[in-house]
């Protein structure tokens, strides 16, 4: 249990400080779609897509070599060997971001048919190695399980997103470019700050060529394996693009936006559960690593039952909350939600139940199983996209990364099984996900008006039904709440 409660207490202050970035997110949403078009947000999503493509190569898979190796790592200066190596790493994707921006203008006209976004492609570029380098300085946080400071660095963040977003994008008028601009400089600010406050602190300031082998060798197949998840996850923007218009990609985008509280949690999950894992597995004596098998087993069942809750409340109370936070022009992003929150849910279902294969070093596995989720995603968008259009995409999405988590835990089983309750969890799952589905639905496409308080009923039924099901009991919740608000105040 007192793993669970400090897992809980992580995840919670984690997800505040990544609540306040998600929020900020949403803070803006309210400005930014009166100050641009649904088109305008189809370019900033090809475009984050684009990113996202090359970030695959750039990233090295240092993102996951890193956490592995630092917790081998045998004192604290060999562990600021290690983290001072992936920095320097990371500063060195520079250099190819810079050759890059050279040919701003080319990739302009072939993304978008014109060179009008030369400007905005160049800043794209430049936020390549400075959101690696952010990326890399909050892995320190977790490492040192810190994250109140976290915290502090976000809201810096976040204050900065807000005076530049508003100033370019709203004042300025600057559109797209603005959006573009607020992002390095907001990113900018982060990584500087970060440094000088907490990260220069933890260096040893000493390049280790055979961890940077290590790592560079752990991380090889993970390269091809983020190449290969980006077409399940982002390629179909482009087919949007190719088959439809912006405006759908807008649509998709603004979808994606109001699932953000699912990757919130997700991102709080990432940052805590990780560190809690290895370091029970590792100190654990018992070589069947029962505790570790069972701290798997109740954080998947308690991370199914918030985050399903919460995509359910999204996706039917979607139109309502598309409605207030922007315009009318953005209504349909509602039939999006479901199918984008359930799908970051599978997302992060497979970093919980698939620690077998890390646990194992066998990364290739990784690859294969992500390359065939990518051939099956990009036929799925084939299919689907021309027909049902950013909905397609999005059921292509779900599709993906079903059969991505499916594979992964098969396999992961094989080498660490943990006895999960699947039956009543994906019972669970397919009750929730139709109602989601059925609700928006019904009011864009059948007109059917369903009163606020109706949906409140819907989603109290929903609440209610885990426990009917027994995937938690009453009294694991109120320990969970109790435990972490009598940490919080002592």
């Amino acid at each position: 249990m007192s793993q669970k409660k400090d897992f809980i207490k992580d995840t919670v202050v984690y997800g505040l400080g990544s609540g306040i970035k998600k929020f900020i997110g949403l803070f803006l949403l309210p400005f930014y779609t009166r100050a641009l078009t649904p088109s305008d947000y189809g370019i900033l999503e090809t475009l984050g897509t684009s990113i996202f493509f090359v970030s695959a190569f750039l990233n090295m898979g240092l993102d996951s070599a890193s956490g592995f190796y630092f917790f081998k790592g045998k004192d604290d200066r060999e562990k600021g060997e290690i983290i001072f190596t992936v920095f320097v790493l990371r500063l060195a994707s520079a250099i190819p971001a810079l050759i890059l921006s050279f040919f701003s203008s080319q990739l302009s006209k072939i993304l978008f048919g014109t060179e009008q976004y030369t400007y905005v492609i160049f800043f794209s570029c430049m936020s390549l190695p400075i959101g690696l380098l952010v990326s890399e300085q909050s892995h320190l946080y977790r490492f040192y399980r810190s994250p109140w400071k976290y915290n502090t660095v976000t809201i810096i963040q976040s204050l900065a997103s807000i005076i530049a977003g508003i100033s370019l994008v709203v004042i300025l008028k600057y559109g797209v470019l603005g959006a573009q601009m607020a992002s390095v400089i907001s990113s900018s600010a982060i990584v500087i700050f970060s440094f000088f406050n907490f990260a220069k602190n933890k260096y040893t300031y000493h390049f280790n060529f055979v961890f940077a082998k290590k790592m560079l060798k752990y991380g090889f197949p993970l390269i091809w394996a983020g190449i290969a998840s980006w077409f399940f996850i982002s390629s179909d923007r482009y087919f949007l693009l190719h088959y439809q218009n912006l405006q759908e990609i807008g649509y998709y985008s603004i979808g994606a936006t109001f699932s953000q509280p699912i990757n919130l949690i997700n991102m709080a999950v990432q940052m805590s559960f990780g560190v809690l894992f290895y370091s029970e597995y590792n100190k654990e004596i018992d070589p069947e690593k029962q505790n570790s098998r069972k701290l798997i087993k109740d954080v998947f069942s308690l991370f199914i039952f918030v985050t399903i809750i919460i995509a359910s409340f999204l996706s039917i109370f979607g139109i309502e909350l598309i409605g207030v936070i922007t315009t009318k022009d953005y209504l349909f992003g509602a039939l999006a939600i479901p199918l984008l929150t359930f799908s970051a849910i599978f997302d992060q279902a497979f970093q919980i139940t698939a620690l077998g294969i890390t646990l194992m070093e066998k990364t290739w596995y990784f690859t294969i199983i992500i390359i065939i989720t990518a051939i099956f995603n990009v036929i799925a968008n084939f299919l689907l996209i021309p027909k049902y259009s950013f909905v397609g995409a999005g059921i292509a999405t779900l599709l993906s990364y079903i059969l991505y988590w499916s594979l992964a835990y098969n396999i992961s089983q094989k080498f660490f099984k943990v006895n999960h309750e699947l039956i009543r969890l994906f019972s669970f799952i397919i009750i929730t996900f139709g109602i989601s589905c059925v609700i928006p639905f019904s009011q864009i496409y059948l007109n059917i008006h369903l009163h606020i308080l109706v949906k409140a009923g819907i989603l109290i039924i929903l609440i209610i039904l885990p426990f009917v099901l027994k995937i938690v009991s009453y009294q694991e919740v109120i320990s969970y709440l109790s435990s972490f608000v009598k940490k919080k105040n002592d």
